[in-house]
């Protein structure tokens, strides 16, 4: 019994690890301009990082397991073309990073489906390299036209993001309360994303906001998520959605 529930476990990590090596190594091939030794290094310590980062939403992909992770001083972007959450609640908080900390909002939703998901990280690496970018995408393309067709809609229970930027189209919004003791908040029958007794507060039955896009710092996913359509790659300078990075 326990060795097959440890193959059933370690063998789609196995296996996105592969697909994410290969896909790295494919970039690394058309990038190499030059053979040196720091070049081939800076590839190596990202390659391990992504490959990683990688592996893990394969397995979030297929329902295997759930996601809690946080950003450090970095921040990410993250687009949608809707997000329609329930049992909404948010609040600002000090979120603690490397080199100090940052004032947050932290917005949390019991329930969300998302009509597509793209998600935009940089990072600077040594020369000859300069910028990369990892992308993530996810369900529908995200490209300002919510479909979501069949097997395309991304669900999300217990999805939690802090963010220093929020922007979209408030679409439906219902049964919001603004000014709500922060220390009182509850996202139906969850009770554990409040913030500091008698700060402002924000508290919604629905939410349903177009054209999402945030600056996040961190994202966490208590509960589980599908990623039907799952795509990561690994690009040359900084990728962006207004240059179609977010399309295949």
């Amino acid at each position: 019994m326990t060795g097959s529930r440890r193959r059933s476990w370690t063998d789609p990590a196995a296996g996105w690890r592969r697909q994410v090596a290969e896909r790295l190594e494919s970039v690394t091939a058309r990038s190499r301009e030059s053979r040196y030794g720091t070049r081939r290094r800076s590839w190596g310590m990202v390659g391990g990082g992504f490959v990683a980062l990688g592996a893990m939403f394969g397995l979030v992909s297929g329902n295997v397991m759930a996601v809690d992770f946080t950003s450090a001083n970095q921040s990410y972007k993250i687009y949608t073309d809707r997000v329609v959450g329930e049992y909404a609640a948010g609040y600002l908080s000090a979120q603690s990073t490397q080199d100090g900390s940052r004032a947050m909002a932290q917005v949390g939703f019991k329930t969300a489906d998302l009509y597509g998901l793209c998600a935009i990280a940089h990072q600077d690496l040594p020369a000859p390299l300069g910028t990369v970018s990892l992308v993530i995408t996810g369900g529908e393309v995200v490209d300002g036209n919510p479909t979501s067709g069949a097997g395309e809609l991304i669900s999300a229970n217990e999805l939690y993001i802090a963010s220093d930027s929020l922007a979209g189209q408030g679409q439906n919004i219902a049964q919001m309360t603004l000014g709500q003791d922060a220390g009182t908040l509850t996202m139906d029958d969850i009770d554990t994303h409040r913030g500091t007794p008698g700060a402002f507060g924000l508290q919604a039955r629905l939410m349903d906001i177009a054209d999402l896009d945030a600056q996040s710092y961190g994202i966490d996913l208590r509960g589980s998520i599908n990623l039907p359509g799952l795509r990561i790659r690994v690009v040359n300078g900084a990728a962006s959605k207004a240059a179609g990075h977010c399309e295949p």
